[in-house]
């Protein structure tokens, strides 16, 4: 598809149809490398990375999105050039190769579509193709338009609203790829929220130095220190136990790891009476 688009923009002197075939290439790569990150993430933890590489898929989609950026620029530049000097589109040819492209497309889109929700690596590859199956559309649009119009000018037009597409997906996808990288919370999660329900466990007097953050797609984990009721000191595990499942329950965040704080116990162990 990418070769049939590329030669047949050149012959048809096509801006989107060369665009769409730009983008057809990188959905290649895009594929290809969410292919061989989700099977690095299937490898076992080791002593070096004690949580696999889960992170690889967060990578991976980050450079989809940045990949898909610069496609954009491209785009925007080369369509500003083409409405300075348009170009004589054989509008037929543009349809013919834009409707193989969509079926193409469409194909592919099914094929993804059922996995990209759980994994933003697919999520990164499925963007990529649906941003070609619009693509392949706006250029059909554009030939039946030249076909019978005569309007070259469309052709630029439309490979603009086509980057215009492709940009706002990519900004999502490394916006949300950036947050998991940098380590933040979880933007459906609110840390005051998972603070009341630690809180709400009987024996918990206060958390702090609580942090959340993402591993990878569905994979949430959090750490914190806890302030516990001197009486309830034995009760540790009993706490953290009770404090895990409703993490679990609640939030989804299935990695858990909090400490008690043995001076703020001690201090207020030294200030209760006698």
């Amino acid at each position: 598809m990418t070769v049939l688009e590329f030669f047949g923009g050149l012959f048809s002197r096509s801006l989107a149809l060369v665009s769409d075939s730009g983008h057809v290439l990188t959905d290649v790569f895009a594929i290809l490398l969410s292919i061989i990150t989700i099977r690095l993430g299937r490898k076992p933890h080791t002593s070096r990375w004690t949580f696999g590489f889960h992170r690889a898929e967060i990578f991976a989609a980050f450079l989809n999105g940045s990949t898909l950026i610069v496609i954009a620029l491209v785009i925007f530049y080369q369509a500003f050039r083409r409405v300075l000097e348009p170009s004589q589109v054989q509008g037929p040819l543009v349809l013919v190769i834009a409707f193989v492209g969509l079926l193409g497309n469409l194909a592919m889109a099914r094929m993804l579509a059922g996995s990209r929700k759980s994994s933003l690596n697919v999520r990164g590859a499925f963007l990529h193709v649906l941003g070609d199956t619009v693509s392949s559309v706006g250029v059909m649009i554009g030939g039946i338009i030249v076909t019978f119009t005569s309007y070259s000018i469309v052709d630029p037009l439309i490979a603009g609203i086509i980057g215009v597409l492709i940009l706002r997906n990519a900004f999502s996808l490394v916006r949300e790829s950036t947050d998991i990288l940098m380590e933040a919370t979880p933007r459906h999660l609110r840390l005051e929220e998972v603070a009341e329900t630690i809180q709400s466990v009987r024996g918990v007097v206060s958390v702090h130095d609580l942090h959340i953050w993402t591993i990878t797609s569905g994979l949430y984990a959090l750490s914190g220190h806890m302030i516990v009721t001197p009486e309830t000191l034995d009760e540790g595990s009993r706490i953290i136990g009770e404090v895990s499942g409703r993490l679990r329950e609640a939030f989804g965040i299935g990695h858990v790891t909090l400490q008690l704080e043995k001076e703020t116990l001690e201090k207020l162990q030294g200030a209760k009476p006698d």
